[in-house]
């Protein structure tokens, strides 16, 4: 197996003097898919949150065996899309932000994949809840990055939309890893899925699929 994209190793995190985190340890590889569980409340949030602010924690993060981070892409439950912009003005700002070129065929084959084609120049306040959620899906794809961390992107999804993601992560992770909150037991991957659950500070490993 070839080295592991992110390693984590002995993350403590504590609000007050509540330990969140215990010593956490895990690793992750190119082409996987990381399903992290854990019931409300446990720090699922806060370890993603933790990894996309390495710096602060140094000693227990190493990328690609460097302590150089490697592209880190981020979708939490703050979708992170500015409302007064239409779609596609959205999305070349995050692109700019990111220093991507923008293309114009990635965006209409992800846009018309989540059905958002014919919407392209309408402002985010008009959307529904589900369409926001496709949006900001699309800017994390079309972002990128070599470990894309997704806090239960699924939600407000239609089955079609649910399907689609699901489609795309397979494509996408083949050359990247991804880390991603789910609270979903039905969600299968076509990539090697590995399963962490997060239970009072500590986490458990499983390998659901070796795709």
């Amino acid at each position: 197996m070839p080295p592991a994209l992110f390693v984590c190793k002995d993350l403590s995190y504590s609000i007050g003097k509540k330990r969140i985190l215990k010593q956490v340890s895990f690793s992750i590889f190119r082409g996987e898919i990381v399903l992290l569980r854990g019931d409300n409340g446990v720090g699922k949030t806060t370890l993603l949150r933790a990894i996309l602010n390495h710096d602060r924690h140094k000693n227990c993060f190493t990328f690609q065996n460097r302590l150089s981070a490697v592209k880190i892409s981020y979708l939490g439950h703050d979708l992170g899309l500015y409302t007064s912009l239409s779609l596609e003005e959205n999305l070349r700002y995050f692109l700019s932000i990111a220093k991507i070129q923008y293309s114009k065929e990635k965006v209409e084959t992800l846009l018309r994949a989540f059905q958002l084609w014919t919407r392209r120049l309408d402002p985010i306040f008009t959307f529904s809840r589900g369409m926001k959620q496709k949006a900001a899906l699309v800017r994390a794809f079309l972002t990128g990055g070599d470990l894309i961390l997704l806090d239960e992107p699924f939600t407000a999804l239609d089955r079609s939309g649910l399907e689609t993601a699901i489609r795309l992560l397979n494509e996408y992770s083949q050359n990247s890893a991804v880390l991603m909150v789910t609270h979903d037991p039905g969600i299968s991957f076509e990539r090697r899925t590995v399963s962490l659950t997060l239970k009072e500070g500590n986490l458990e490993t499983s390998i659901l699929s070796s795709s």
